[in-house]
């Protein structure tokens, strides 16, 4: 039986695919007709992560938790197709699966912290017991973005396939009668409990020193490394919570609203050169930077001020999750 996703351009996790999801592993379950169930996605990519105007409102039931919980709940196996950018909640629904093959040329990247939240649905829980502390801790919080060379390495794919090949690959692991093979039943988080303590050491000293006022990253850090000494549903329970505090955080609200604005910026068409000139007369931080933002902004020669808020943060390197030069001007 086949899960296609089909949420183009980037299929990414609406409520609606969720749902999909969630229904099509249950349906697969109970059709005795059915042996295995692969889940793949049409278009360029994999699913690449959850859409984030979704998450500004809250999250929607059903969660990817609940897809994670059918595939362990089912007796079928279920195996991921790869392609593309395997990404976030992408990364999510590849792990739920029992097996995992990759065409040549996916990456998987864990951005999450970089928009001021954690990876939930298991993600703080599930990679370790996967990958190992070390391996999740570069995907998590370092930002590593991994080829399908490295994710293989690491243990978060079992194959990898030409692309032309991969649906073939997966009809034919679909027919070998595969066994289950749950990740919350892993234990490569255990091996080597020293090197683990000294990771999670080596992340927070890093973190100290070079970006003492993040956020999500020391608490992932946190709900990591607890959560892994107790029980699995504990510890589910308190990535949950640390979840939605920093889906209201102040840093987390300004990350994601720079994300959206990045992309408009990398999009639009303006005198780049002739407004850059003119916001380096005012210096960042000053009075007469704001002057020359509302200037800018009633001329039209940006197209608004969540743009030239983006531009502002590109052109001055300015920390990401910082107070925006020009918050008073973002809300009018």
């Amino acid at each position: 039986m086949w899960l296609t996703g089909c949420n183009g351009p980037v299929n990414a996790l609406s409520q609606a695919v969720r749902s999909g999801l969630v229904e099509g592993v249950r349906h697969g379950d109970a059709d005795p007709a059915v042996q295995a169930i692969v889940v793949n996605c049409d278009g360029r990519t994999f699913f690449s992560g959850a859409d984030l105007a979704e998450l500004g409102q809250g999250l929607q039931s059903p969660g990817l938790m609940e897809f994670v919980t059918a595939c362990d709940e089912t007796t079928k196996p279920v195996i991921a197709a790869l392609h593309g950018t395997v990404f976030g909640g992408g990364v999510v629904v590849a792990y739920a699966c029992d097996h995992r093959i990759a065409a040549a040329g996916t990456r998987f990247a864990m951005p999450e912290v970089g928009l001021g939240l954690l990876p939930t649905f298991g993600g703080t829980q599930y990679l370790p017991r996967l990958l190992g502390i070390e391996a999740t801790l570069q995907l998590v919080i370092d930002g590593a973005e991994w080829s399908e060379s490295r994710a293989f390495a690491a243990g978060l794919i079992d194959h990898v396939v030409p692309r032309e090949d991969l649906l073939e690959a997966a009809e034919v692991a679909a027919k070998q009668g595969l066994p289950k093979r749950r990740v919350r039943d892993g234990h490569a988080h255990l091996r080597n409990a020293c090197a683990g303590t000294m990771a999670f050491q080596r992340r927070r000293q890093a973190l100290l020193s070079n970006a003492p006022d993040l956020e999500a990253p020391v608490v992932c850090l946190d709900v990591m490394q607890s959560g892994l000494r107790k029980p699995l549903g504990e510890a589910l329970v308190q990535e949950h919570k640390a979840f939605l505090r920093l889906l209201e955080s102040t840093q987390s609200r300004r990350l994601r609203h720079l994300f959206f604005a990045e992309r408009t910026l990398r999009r639009c068409s303006f005198d780049r050169a002739a407004v850059e000139g003119r916001l380096r007369a005012g210096g960042a931080g000053s009075e007469k930077l704001l002057a020359t933002a509302r200037a800018l902004l009633r001329e039209g020669a940006v197209p608004d001020a969540e743009t030239l808020d983006a531009f502002l943060v590109d052109i001055f390197g300015l920390e990401r999750h910082a107070r925006s030069l020009i918050d008073e001007l973002l809300g009018e």
